[in-house]
C-alpha cells in the first residue's frame, strides 16, 4: 500500500490512520482524500482490524481544505473532479462498517470538522479548536457538513457556526455533542487506544448493524426502522456471537466474541 499523505499502522485489532501533511497542518488536498480512501479500504478489508482510530500528525488534526490547491482549480469541471474524490472518501467514512474513533487535537477546521463528526466517537484534546470556516474564503461547507452538523448540534446552532465562523473550543465541543470526551493533549492517543481496545472485544457484527440503523434513523419512518431492526436482531441471533454472548451471560463469564 503506497500512501503519500497518510500513515497507516495496525496495533492488535486497531488500525491507526493518521493525516500526515504536517507542513500544511494536514489540510485536505486531492491526494490526501485518495490516500484516506486507500487506508480505510485496507482497514475495511482486514479481518484482523476491528476498530479504526483516525488522528492527525503534527500541530493540528486538520486545518480544512488546501486553499492553495482549491484556488488553482478554476474550472467547474476540474472542481467537480476534486469534489468527486472528496465525496468518495466522505461516503466511505460515513458508511464505514467498523467502529471509527476520531482523536483530534489543535485546529479542526473546514472539512476537518466533517471528519470528526463522521466518526462514531470523537475524543478531542483540551487544545482543540473547531471552526466551520468556509465563509472566510467564499465557499460553502462540504464533505457532508450540511448533513452532519445539524444532526449533531441542531439546525439553528449549525447555521450560527456557519454564519459567524466562530471558534468552538474543546469544552464547548463536548457541551454541544460534537465531542464525547476531552483529554489533555498528551493523553489523547492513550485514551483513544484504551477505548478502541475495549470496543474491539465486542461483537463486531452487532456494532456494524447498529451503526447502519442509527445512521439512517433520520431518513426513515418508525415502522420501517422497526422492521429493519427486527431483521437485524434475527440476523444477530443466528450469528455465533449471540450463542457465545447469551451462553456467557448465563454461565456468569466474560464473552469471547469474534
Amino acid at each position: 500500500m503506497e500512501l503519500e499523505t497518510v500513515l497507516y499502522r495496525v496495533e492488535g485489532n486497531v488500525a491507526i490512520i493518521s493525516l500526515n501533511r504536517t507542513k500544511a497542518m494536514n489540510s485536505l488536498n486531492k491526494q490526501i482524500f485518495a490516500d484516506l480512501t486507500t487506508a480505510f479500504e485496507a482497514a475495511k478489508a482486514d479481518d484482523a482490524v476491528r476498530v479504526v482510530i483516525m488522528n492527525g500528525e503534527g500541530r493540528a488534526f486538520c486545518a480544512g481544505g488546501d486553499i492553495a490547491e482549491m484556488k488553482s482549480i478554476n474550472t467547474r469541471e476540474a472542481f467537480f473532479d476534486f469534489m468527486t474524490v472528496a465525496g468518495g472518501f466522505t461516503t466511505l467514512l460515513n458508511t464505514f462498517p467498523k467502529p471509527v474513533i476520531a482523536a483530534a487535537h489543535g485546529a479542526i477546521a473546514g472539512a476537518g470538522t466533517s471528519l470528526v463528526m463522521a466518526a462514531d466517537i470523537a475524543l478531542v484534546a483540551d487544545n482543540a479548536m473547531f471552526i466551520v470556516a468556509f465563509g472566510q474564503v467564499g465557499l460553502v461547507p462540504d464533505c457532508a457538513c450540511h448533513y452532519l452538523l445539524p444532526r449533531v448540534i441542531g439546525p439553528n446552532r449549525a447555521k450560527e457556526l456557519m454564519l459567524t465562523q466562530r471558534v468552538v473550543k474543546a469544552d464547548e465541543m463536548k457541551e454541544m455533542g460534537i465531542a464525547n470526551y476531552v483529554y489533555p493533549a498528551d493523553q489523547l492517543m492513550d485514551e483513544a487506544m484504551k477505548l478502541a481496545g475495549k470496543i474491539a472485544k465486542g461483537p463486531l457484527n452487532c456494532y456494524s448493524a447498529s451503526k447502519a440503523l442509527m445512521n439512517k434513523a433520520h431518513e426513515t419512518t418508525f415502522a420501517q426502522l422497526l422492521d429493519e431492526e427486527t431483521e437485524a436482531q434475527a440476523d444477530a441471533r443466528m450469528n455465533p456471537n449471540a450463542e457465545e454472548g447469551l451462553g456467557a451471560f448465563l454461565e456468569k463469564r466474560k464473552a469471547a466474541f469474534k
